[in-house]
């Protein structure tokens, strides 16, 4: 019993218990087995128990339909208690089960006892969500407690040696763009910060300082590499330090960790990525600085912060990275003569991992440069280099496709309209998810605008515009249970293909529709919720749904990452918990029902 204890106190709603009451289940509660084929509850009787299933199925069937399936870990009959109403449907085993049996009294007692536990039952997509984000980050502290510090973290060394005279340690200090200087001395090493420098200023005159040594904090405080970040924060804050070099075992300097860096990690890393991105002044700088986006999309994670506000801030960054880029990279004379957009899930600001690039240039019209593939090369190389995978549509700016002027642009979206083909129909969809980053910005704005009116004026394009998302199967069988389409990953789904992108496209469609400018997914349900093409709920289960395939989607590609494994949009099922499966079938429910409500708007029925 013990065991089962300790089951099912790692499960929910079982989890929001405390140990009395977990006591009180071991105690008045038993284990009970039933062969195939048993009925545990008839339509219209009086429950008198609540199960949690140990091994086994059990189906709810209202007459010959079947409702639900519950699986190991599963709970049911909770609400016919509560309610101390019959049963709404016959649950059935069809997998010989053995369940955990809590008696009513003890199940009604405690749901007094616990509000939390009751409203569980009751509880909609939404709340589980949040009891599930709950769950993820009181797990994650243990994590961020054991975190020690590495090459990561850590800032370029700035050694000079104690005779160098302090001007010219202070100009070498700012050609290193350095906010600390390291003295090397025959006994140890010393360290030269800001307030070292105040104190210089100050009474260089009387005291005669003129050796960098001079004004040296000696013996200075260090760590050892690989100690506990949480005991080095301990340690600054006692000591009221901002800098602190980090030693290997032969003693030697190998990085200085900046107390901005130490608070960036346990919080959410952003400002100090940003703070570096912006103040960057070569290519290797801007390289470096983005290289650790990953590291903080995993601690958020982490901490339970949800997939949209994740993307919304990776979103940022990666725009000041691609302005940075702009700028070292792009010739100053082009700077106002043409503007860099970001395509796809990038302009939608939904890309989170770097999973491909999606770029262009526009340029003004009657001002192509002779060298602008050199240039576009350049740009692409430095993208490699900072791990964006290349798009294998080759939506580039190295592709002349998408580097010209904005008339060759409007002539694209005159054929898009007026010589309806899949490509074309691709590459709209790709364009109008765009958004511009640097440059002259009204080019961009200017053929989002022309789009937006000459699809108004020919929207019975947009059924063919709309018709993919029936291309690709639900990975929800018939009997709510998963289906794998794909021979070559078993119990696995695609959840872009699935999912995703009838999702994405479908609300993208509309917002052509409406003439709705954001490009985010879910700035747009926004959109055509205030529009009153859906109702608030409606909405709201389309953005849950949206956020909970996105929340799956991008752990998975998270531990894709740390394994050193290409990042594709496979799912394993095996690797979901019980309740990260039942909210992804609640999201494939509503992505099921959007895909109707398109199929009825837009008459796609007639096109069979």
């Amino acid at each position: 019993m013990i065991a089962l204890l300790e089951t099912l106190k790692s499960n929910l709603p079982f989890s929001l218990l405390h140990e009395p009451s977990l006591m009180s289940i071991e105690k008045m509660s038993k284990i009970a087995y039933y062969p195939n084929g048993t009925s545990l509850l008839k339509q219209s009787a009086i429950a008198d128990k609540l199960y949690f299933i140990i091994k086994g199925m059990v189906e709810s069937r209202d007459d010959e339909e079947l409702i639900d399936l519950y699986h190991t870990h599963d709970t049911f009959g909770g609400i016919e208690l509560i309610k101390n109403q019959p049963s709404s449907y016959d649950y059935i085993v069809t997998e010989e089960l053995i369940c955990y049996e809590i008696s009513n009294e003890v199940f009604l007692k405690i749901c007094e006892e616990n509000k939390a536990f009751k409203a569980y039952f009751f509880s909609s997509i939404v709340e589980r969500m949040e009891l599930f984000k709950e769950k993820k980050e009181y797990s994650s502290m243990s994590d961020l407690m054991v975190a020690r510090v590495d090459q990561s973290l850590l800032h370029p060394i700035c050694e000079v040696s104690p005779k160098t005279p302090i001007i010219k340690a202070l100009q070498l200090m700012e050609s290193s763009n350095a906010s600390s200087l390291l003295i090397k001395n025959p006994e140890g090493y010393g360290i030269v910060t800001d307030t070292d420098f105040r104190h210089y200023i100050l009474h260089k005159e009387e005291k005669s300082l003129k050796r960098i040594e001079q004004i040296q904090t000696y013996p200075m405080i260090s760590v050892s590499e690989g100690e506990l970040l949480f005991n080095i924060l301990l340690l600054m804050t006692e000591n009221s330090v901002k800098y602190l070099p980090v030693l290997n075992n032969k003693n030697e300097c190998i990085g200085i960790l900046e107390l901005i860096d130490l608070l960036s990690f346990f919080s959410n890393q952003s400002h100090l990525i940003t703070v570096q991105i912006t103040k960057a002044q070569t290519l290797q700088q801007v390289i470096t600085a983005s290289s650790r986006i990953e590291v903080m999309v995993d601690a958020l994670y982490a901490k339970g912060v949800k997939s949209r506000y994740i993307a919304r801030l990776v979103s940022e960054m990666n725009k000041k990275m691609y302005l940075k880029l702009f700028e070292l990279i792009i010739p100053k004379d082009w700077h106002n003569r043409c503007t860099l957009i970001l395509l796809g899930s990038e302009g939608r600001s939904e890309q989170i991992l770097r999973t491909d690039q999606d770029n262009a240039l526009i340029f003004e019209e009657g001002f192509m440069p002779n060298n602008v593939q050199v240039i576009a090369q350049q740009f692409i190389e430095t993208l490699d280099k900072i791990g964006f995978p290349r798009c294998e549509g080759n939506i580039m700016l190295i592709n002349p496709k998408w580097c010209k002027e904005i008339d060759a642009y409007k002539q694209d979206i005159d054929n898009w309209l007026d010589k309806p083909s899949m490509e074309g129909f691709m590459d709209m969809a790709i364009f109008v998810d765009s958004i511009s980053v640097a440059g002259v910005k009204h080019l961009h704005t200017e053929l989002i605008a022309y789009l937006i009116e000459r699809v108004q004026a020919h929207k019975e394009v947009l059924t063919y515009f709309v018709k993919p998302i029936e291309n690709f199967e639900s990975p929800l069988g018939l009997f709510s249970q998963f289906v794998s389409h794909d021979k070559a990953h078993k119990n696995e789904i695609d959840i872009k293909k699935s999912a995703l992108f009838a999702l994405v496209h479908g609300v993208r469609s509309l917002a052509l529709e409406h003439g709705i400018t954001a490009t985010n997914t879910t700035l747009r349900i926004k959109a055509l919720n205030n529009e009153d093409f859906m109702d608030k709920e409606d909405a709201t289960d389309l953005m849950e749904a949206l956020e909970v395939i996105n929340t799956l989607r991008s752990e998975s590609q998270l531990k894709q990452w740390k394994r050193g494994e290409k990042i594709d949009n496979y799912i394993s099922l095996n690797s979901l918990g019980n309740l990260e499966k039942d909210l992804l079938k609640e999201s494939l429910k509503s992505v099921n029902k959007f895909k109707k409500l398109l199929v009825y708007h837009f008459h796609l029925s007639i096109m069979r």
